[in-house]
């Protein structure tokens, strides 16, 4: 064949011809690495630097996503920093394709890399259920396409102001991750206000409500179950999880080491400082006798959280004033702060975060007999 411009063209035309090309390019690199020095190389990821000894100078190759990668530099320093640099380049382009990925592909990435075994399980299913009310035409949207405007038409069309936040407190997620990682390149989300919503603050129960409340618990079936959150000021999915063998009648001790979700599972506490050993108070003694018999990994209140909710509704119809679950936790602190117990000794019984540097020294230091003392107190005030 004659090679004169136009079959020169043809030929460059032809796929399969720069294929056969580019594999004999690939086949000189690999005759020409013969020659090279592999003595004294840096690593990184497993690939070597090697020294070239025909032109001086360094050089690696690696073969990701199907293609062979090549970077040279005058001296090994550089070229290993050059290799690492177009390892990660290469890497992220094979983890994140950023015109075809879709909301939902990063809804799962961004699931996967953060959150999976990092976050409760519960955790998880609350972004699922937030998931459902994002419309199929919205996650299948390119990501990097997606604008304020269509952030907003999704925030807007849902009704319920708590599960708007809901979403919106996932996306930023989401969007905030993606811009720290070069998947966008503006955090839209920083843009959109996030969506108000009036949290229903706890508060105290009065004496006379206190007594009022005790009174109809003990007429309702499960009713010891709100009373033992009052006694102990506990939270309701750590009174929910308490099996007999976290109650110690002989020396007076409440183990709170899991939580019950929203699932009826068991589950983790709160956090680290919520797992703790505090007093068993003696009205709470009272009410748990009944349950001393019980086998030692049976839960004591052994009904899901829609129970629990079921039974708290029917309580409420004998009342002449309404009480939240989180209201018997905010009782049992005023009650105890009333009556100038530190400040400290009730962190440690509720399972809060030492308040100071003071009183996070003065409790490392604890003396049991100090704490016997504000036991005798809580006992005779509630």
């Amino acid at each position: 064949m004659n090679l004169d411009k136009d079959n020169i063209s043809k030929l460059l035309s032809n796929s399969k011809f720069l294929e056969s090309l580019n594999t004999l390019i690939e086949s000189l690199h690999t005759d020409n690495a013969t020659i090279l020095s592999n003595s004294n190389n840096l690593k990184y990821k497993g690939i070597k630097v090697h020294k070239n000894i025909i032109s001086n100078s360094y050089y690696a190759r690696f073969r990701k996503n199907g293609k062979q990668h090549f970077v040279s530099a005058k001296t090994k320093k550089q070229c290993y920093e050059r290799l690492k640099d177009k390892y990660i380049q290469v890497e992220k382009e094979e983890k994140f394709n950023n015109n075809s990925m879709t909301f939902i592909d990063w809804y799962y990435k961004w699931l996967d890399l953060y959150k999976l075994n990092k976050v409760k399980q519960a955790t998880i299913e609350d972004y699922e259920k937030s998931l459902k009310y994002i419309p199929d035409h919205f996650k299948e949207t390119k990501f990097v396409l997606i604008s304020v405007e269509d952030i907003l038409i999704v925030l807007n069309s849902i009704e319920r102001p708590r599960t708007r936040q809901k979403v919106f407190e996932l996306m930023s997620m989401m969007f905030d991750k993606a811009e720290k990682h070069d998947i966008i390149t503006k955090n839209v989300m920083l843009r959109v206000e996030k969506p108000k919503h009036e949290k229903q603050n706890s508060q105290s129960l009065t004496k006379e409500q206190q007594e009022e409340f005790i009174f109809v618990c003990k007429n309702v079936l499960h009713g010891d179950y709100f009373l033992l959150c009052l006694y102990q000021g506990l939270r309701k999915g750590e009174a929910l999880a308490i099996t007999r063998e976290d109650v110690d009648f002989k020396n007076k001790t409440l183990r709170i080491n899991k939580s019950i979700n929203k699932n009826n599972r068991f589950d983790t506490t709160k956090n680290k400082q919520s797992n703790r050993i505090m007093p068993l108070f003696d009205k709470t003694i009272q009410e748990l006798l009944k349950y001393q018999n019980i086998p030692s990994e049976k839960r004591i209140f052994n009904f899901s959280p829609k129970i629990q909710r079921k039974t708290l509704s029917k309580i409420n119809e004998k009342l002449v004033f309404h009480v939240k679950t989180k209201d018997l936790r905010t009782t049992f602190i005023t009650r105890c702060q009333e009556n100038n117990i530190p400040e400290f000794v009730i962190q440690s019984w509720v399972g809060h975060k030492i308040g100071s540097k003071v009183t996070s020294s003065v409790y490392t230091k604890h003396n049991p007999e100090i704490d016997f003392k504000y036991i005798n107190i809580f006992n005779s005030i509630i």
